[in-house]
């Protein structure tokens, strides 16, 4: 198995992306094509592959996996999380997509890139031929720092297209402040779930101002809480040395009392004691069922306060003494909107909702 030091990798990236220069010819047009393109997983499998290549030239930039049979084969899932997914975060955010694992995904764990790997037909299998093509015509280590150099720029401008997504437009937000103004606010853009994302955001963005920096409050993406060792609830909240200290699970849809059991288990598991479980505007449940499930576990040592968005909302702004500008409380769950990667849906209802609101 070829070696891909990461120090020289990280060195490579850092110094390509200072002045990162698109080559306007065949495999320049077909990088870009596929990073403009929708298959999050092939976009990083791409950039990873040249990044190789560009740091060792004996790497067979089409091996996906250390157990490849072939002679150029690297450990390819290290790199891409050790290195590519680090630098996307830091330099140019989410311009691959914002993803923690990519080589997680299927399309990432067959032993090589061939068009025998399973895969949707249509737009997907032309994106895997378009990767193939382009990591199969670059031989050396110098075209592929060229071309690494191209996909940068790429890169570059999604990057920045992206950071213009989470601004908002002037306006008069500013102007408008205190606890009731929040609330308000925040009875209006939860009246859309928008998949699940929307409640967890709010909840994120009331915990911020709440703990006033004193915490570090980190959402998770909707549905993909768990799957780092450190994540327990849809939303952690860690002291500044890095320890978890309070957990919250948010539902924006109906659930029953296995739910709050399980979450009560999750946090159990952490060593939490004291938690939150949130639920949505509209949501349905049963409600002597939740009740003694909480009860139960209350009494064991593990409580959880069942409470809906609006009641949290409530009790969080009676106890926050500094007043919140609608422009501070929705620029901070931008922010946060842009950590889960939120769909472009939800982005655009947080800022037409608080525009709206503003008129």
């Amino acid at each position: 198995m070829k070696k891909v030091s990461e120090t020289s990798a990280k060195n490579i990236l850092l110094a390509l992306s200072k002045n990162p220069t698109f080559r306007n010819d065949e495999v320049g047009r077909e990088i870009k094509s596929v990073l403009n393109g929708t298959h999050k997983t092939y976009k990083y499998v791409l950039v990873n592959g040249l990044l190789a290549k560009a740091t060792n030239e004996e790497v067979d930039a089409l091996s996906l996996q250390a157990g490849d049979d072939s002679e150029g084969a690297y450990d390819a899932r290290s790199l891409c999380h050790k290195v590519l997914v680090p630098f996307e975060r830091e330099i140019m955010p989410n311009s691959l997509g914002g993803s923690n694992e990519p080589f997680l995904n299927k399309p990432a764990r067959f032993p090589r890139l061939t068009t025998d790997n399973a895969v949707r037909r249509g737009n997907d299998m032309k994106t895997l031929r378009a990767v193939i093509s382009i990591l199969s015509k670059v031989k050396s280590s110098v075209a592929a720092k060229m071309y690494l150099s191209s996909a940068l720029a790429n890169m570059a401008e999604i990057a920045n297209a992206v950071a213009e997504k989470y601004e908002l437009p002037d306006s008069e937000l500013e102007d408008l402040t205190g606890p009731q103004i929040i609330l308000d606010f925040v009875c209006q853009v939860t009246e859309s779930k928008l998949e699940g994302e929307m409640c967890p955001l709010v909840v994120a963005a009331i915990e911020h101002f709440y703990y006033g920096g004193t915490r570090v409050v980190v959402p998770h993406k909707v549905n993909e809480s768990g799957a780092s060792s450190k994540e327990v609830g849809d939303i952690d909240v860690f002291d500044k040395e890095g320890n978890i200290v309070s957990s919250i699970e948010v539902k924006d849809k109906d659930f029953a009392k296995i739910d709050v059991e399980h979450a009560i288990k999750k946090f159990a598991y952490a060593k939490l004691t004291n938690t939150l479980f949130i639920y949505g505007k509209a949501v349905m449940y049963d409600a002597e069922a939740v009740k003694e499930t909480a009860s139960e576990y209350g009494r064991n040592g593990y409580f959880c306060s069942i409470v809906s968005i609006i009641d949290f909302v409530k009790i969080r702004l009676y106890s926050i003494e500094r007043p919140i500008s609608l422009q501070e409380f929705v620029t901070v769950l931008l922010a946060y909107a842009k950590s889960i990667n939120a769909k472009d849906e939800t982005i655009e209802w947080i800022k037409n909702t608080a525009l709206e609101f503003a008129l």
